[in-house]
């Protein structure tokens, strides 16, 4: 279970943080979130598509890593097996979060339930009282996801607006067995984007939103080899 704590100089004077090649703690996760400036470069690798948290009702955009829950196909324990690796990976088990006003800074936090922090092995964190280099370029990698969340959030929104999203059932069928419904997600409706008129075209443009919803859509190619790696 994760355990977010903010990182103190005082209280975590001797800990130090391992470099992760093998992302375990999402060996069993069959989507992993994504944000919306990383979509060019993992279309090419990965499906992208939507999911709504039931609780909330908050949409986040994700990419596909199995074809069923529990299932993590581009895991592997000699290392992440994909072409691209989505930040969220990237900087676990850092993240950064801000107070209630959207003006506050950043504050560093870390999952203490995590063997990559600790006090044995990896790169220390502190030197006296200040942030090391390491924790440094860190943080700031963490601050630039956060603020790729918001703007994925504000896509995601606009997606909304012009009701481009729907929810899509997935029919799987791995070579040699029966085929497969993944349920849950949401796609991109091609066909509400066809009759969009020209002033929602030019505004999904000025923002380079329809440069993230071509993405999305050509990302949906790469489900096939998805599946592929199944068999």
């Amino acid at each position: 279970m994760t355990q977010l704590i903010a990182l103190d100089s005082q209280q975590h004077q001797h800990y130090k943080l391992q470099e992760d090649t093998l992302f375990s703690h999402m060996k069993s996760a069959h989507i992993v979130p994504l944000e919306v400036n990383e979509f060019a470069a993992a279309a090419a690798h990965l499906p992208i598509v939507f999911v709504k948290d039931s609780n909330t009702g908050q949409f986040r955009a994700c990419v596909m890593t199995g074809i069923r829950p529990g299932q993590n196909l581009y895991w592997h324990e000699t290392g992440w097996q994909a072409g691209y690796t989505p930040q969220a990976l990237r900087n676990y088990p850092l993240l950064a979060v801000q107070a209630d006003k959207p003006s506050a800074e950043y504050i560093i936090v870390v999952d203490a339930q995590s063997s990559l922090f600790n006090q044995q092995s990896g790169h220390p964190l502190f030197d006296a009282d200040k942030g090391t280099d390491y924790l440094q370029q860190r943080a700031r990698s963490a601050i630039a996801q956060a603020q790729s969340v918001n703007l994925t959030q504000q896509f995601i929104q606009r997606l909304l607006e012009l009701e481009l999203l729907v929810a899509r059932t997935l029919t799987l069928t791995p070579q040699g067995a029966e085929a497969y419904d993944l349920t849950g997600l949401y796609v991109i409706n091609e066909q509400r984007l066809a009759q969009l008129t020209d002033q929602q075209w030019l505004s999904l443009r000025a923002n380079n939103s329809l440069l993230a919803v071509h993405a999305v859509l050509m990302s949906m190619n790469q489900l096939s080899p998805l599946v592929a790696r199944s068999q």
